[in-house]
């Protein structure tokens, strides 16, 4: 046996051992921030099994010209991209790169993954699927860990959530949404099923989605309950007594989101909210319903009128968004907010750094419209308006051609879902098509909604775990009867 056939005979344990390494790295992460050791050894550890995992994938791949095309399309983007950085001045290319090889980790990973199971078949899958599993339980020890030790961190600065050691709060809430309903969908594959495990890792996965606090992580719970329910249901609805107890099981979440960690920061929040809220009105006094009624006719003011409101309401705008007010100065500030005194206008993050995002960006050459921005410029007077949401991170970034790469790459793997469930829906919607189905989902909208997945390789390696099963699951799965003529049609 050469050395290609002893590798390729080991993936199960290297895919599994490369998914429970995935959590081990964020602890560590986490415990040498809270020493202020540098940051850049796990940063290492990553980028080591990253140069492993392709270089494994190049050695055993019967398609090397994937990987000669995909390093062709890597290298000449960065070229074209730091083109256009140059444009306005390079300052860190350094840093700029080390964010280039996040954004593509993801691509890059779901090829490598699927040499793996294209070579290893059947025994690679459960390696990962067990690698998955593994890693949901590292997570679920970790936070029992910190929680008994009086160590954890908690999600929020209001002490609410329970996120053990982890540093962020939308990743670890992507991954808990995603290994849950894979590990679970997996046990309600296994012929010799074993219910207290089952029942274990349900309850353990939920409970950690419920005390983690975010409201995606709350989705997350309903997603996994309602998605496995009606798959039993659709697959062995002989086993419907699974689906009434996790449809019994969502609706107990449901009825303790008022007393769920959850419920009790936004109440916290909102009662946060209200009270800035009082502080600008009362600071605004007599004046605030002057100010209203000029807000509702803006455009109608006299040129006095205008800028007596702009000289009353300044004093709050260099006080509660004083950095823009710092950089664009207070008047364009009050345009881009729309002369604004809502506190909850004031304090959204999300909104505020997309501004100053599509502002640098209108700014900029043409080029960053193709290619993107680098990095460091979303770094203004010590503040960081890197934005929170993955798809327009991608955008900002890389540009246009950038984002439509990222997306026609992901749509791939979407139209392969669509073409199975069309043609064989009996055939391809097995309770492991379902897990992964409902993670991809879970996914799709932490991507959407925050920026902790594409771009934060803890979380975007899950990611690419849930592209490569579904091509496994479509294109290489030997299912019990003969493959169909339309199965055999479709595009690699």
């Amino acid at each position: 046996m050469n050395l290609r056939s002893r590798l390729a005979a080991r993936l199960n344990i290297f895919l599994a051992v490369l998914f429970i390494l995935q959590p081990v790295m964020d602890v560590i992460s986490y415990w040498l921030a809270e020493f202020s050791a540098p940051g850049a050894i796990t940063l290492l550890m990553r980028m080591g099994i990253l140069g492993i995992t392709v270089l494994l994938g190049f050695l055993l791949s019967d398609r090397k010209w994937i990987y000669w095309l995909t390093a062709g399309i890597c290298i000449l983007f960065f070229a074209a991209h730091a083109w256009a950085c140059s444009q306005v001045g390079y300052t860190d290319i350094v840093g700029d790169f080390t964010n280039y090889i996040r954004i593509i980790q993801m691509p890059v990973t779901v090829i490598c993954l699927i040499t793996f199971l294209r070579q290893g078949k059947e025994q690679a899958f459960t390696g990962m699927q067990i690698g998955l599993t593994g890693a949901l339980l590292v997570i679920l020890l970790v936070e029992i860990l910190s929680v008994l030790t009086g160590t954890d961190p908690h999600t929020y600065s209001d002490g609410i959530g329970t996120i053990g050691w982890f540093n962020n709060t939308n990743s670890q809430s992507s991954n808990l949404s995603v290994l849950v309903p894979i590990s679970l969908a997996w046990q309600l594959s296994w012929k010799r099923r074993r219910p207290v495990l089952f029942w274990l890792t349900a309850a353990g996965g939920l409970f950690a989605l419920f005390f983690l606090c975010p409201r995606l992580a709350y989705l997350g719970i309903a997603a996994t309950t309602v998605g496995l329910c009606i798959s039993i249901l659709l697959i062995q609805r002989k086993e419907w007594k699974i689906a009434v107890a996790l449809g019994l099981v969502c609706l107990i979440f449901l009825a303790m989101i008022p007393i769920s960690p959850m419920g009790e920061h936004i109440i916290v929040d909102s009662e946060h909210q209200s009270l800035r809220q009082s502080w600008v009105d009362n600071e605004l006094g007599e004046e605030l319903e002057e100010v209203k009624e000029k807000q509702k006719k803006i455009s109608e003011l006299t040129e006095e009128e205008y800028r007596e409101l702009v000289e009353t309401l300044t004093p709050i705008y260099e006080h509660y968004i004083g950095d823009f007010v710092e950089i664009f100065g207070a008047e364009e500030t009050m345009v881009m907010y729309n002369f604004t005194t809502d506190i909850h206008d004031f304090s959204a993050l999300r909104p505020k750094k997309l501004m100053y995002a599509a502002l640098l960006m209108d700014s900029s050459p043409l080029s960053a419209r193709f290619f993107g921005l680098e990095l460091s410029r979303f770094t203004m007077k010590g503040q960081i308006y890197d934005v929170e949401n993955d798809f327009h991170g991608v955008y900002y970034l890389c540009g246009g051609v950038g984002l439509a790469l990222y997306l026609a790459f992901i749509g791939y793997f979407i139209y392969l879902v669509l073409w199975a469930l069309t043609k064989n829906f009996k055939r391809y919607f097995t309770y492991e098509a379902a897990g992964y189905g409902i993670a991809f989902l879970m996914c799709m909208a932490h991507v959407y909604n925050t920026a902790g997945v594409l771009r934060r390789p803890n979380a975007s390696i899950f990611l690419s775990a849930i592209l490569a099963a579904i091509y496994y699951l479509v294109r290489l799965r030997q299912y019990p009867e003969q493959k169909t003529q339309e199965q055999e049609k479709l595009p690699e």
